[in-house]
């Protein structure tokens, strides 16, 4: 069976709806949340993140705004950059103390400096045993 060659267009929107997901997931929003500001169904957020349809650019407008960035920002095809990654983190731990924070910051680069340290194998160990248990 042949595979259907995806147009640029449905493509794009695709990664457009990737990255509005990752920022709404940021802030800690389900779609639901971000539709009903928006004042869409949560189905239509849905089929948005998935590339199913397109936004307008007046609806990508409001989308950005509601998620603090730029139209640019929804725009950028790439992999989430670390600022992405380290909002997703501030905002998890918004609503913990500063010294769980603390605790939880110096957890995490101890993490990180340990997996730095192991060769490619083990690594790839270690990613799958954290992957299960979180």
């Amino acid at each position: 069976m042949q595979q259907e060659e995806i147009s640029p267009e449905k493509q794009l929107a695709r990664e457009v709806g990737g990255i509005i997901a990752i920022r709404r997931k940021a802030k800690a929003w389900t779609q639901a949340n971000l539709a009903e500001h928006i004042g869409i169904e949560k189905e239509t957020m849905s089929r948005i993140e998935t590339g199913h349809i397109a936004p307008t650019l007046a609806r990508l407008a409001q989308i950005a705004k509601l998620l603090d960035c730029e139209i640019s920002d929804l725009l950028k095809i790439s992999t989430p950059d670390v600022s992405d990654q380290a909002l997703a983190l501030m905002n998890r731990m918004e609503d913990l103390s500063e010294g769980q924070q603390t605790i939880l910051l110096d957890l995490f680069g101890k993490v990180a400096l340990a997996m730095g340290k192991l060769n490619p194998k083990d690594r790839k160990v270690v990613e799958k045993f954290l992957g299960d248990i979180l």
